[in-house]
């Protein structure tokens, strides 16, 4: 297996409805990378927020499970 050196998460806000509306992202990530984000969007949602992207292991659950599409996890090895 290789060690993972660098992972990028990106939210796309637009897409994203919300941890209230939805939230699967933080109840399936493993590593707790995920929390509700202080602030509101445009659409008045409070998004997920990835703060702990150090303990990330690049599962992708959250990407995968994201039904709207809006996660995008990238890993580089």
């Amino acid at each position: 297996m290789k060690k993972i050196n660098h992972i990028h998460i990106s939210i796309d806000k637009k897409l994203c409805k919300g941890v209230d509306g939805c939230g699967l992202c933080i109840h399936v990530c493993p590593k707790e990378v995920y929390k509700i984000a202080d602030s509101l969007t445009d659409k008045g949602i409070k998004p997920p927020e990835p703060v702990n992207i150090d303990q990330c292991s690049g599962c992708m659950l959250c990407m995968m499970y994201c039904p709207d599409f809006s996660i995008v996890v990238e890993v580089e090895k």
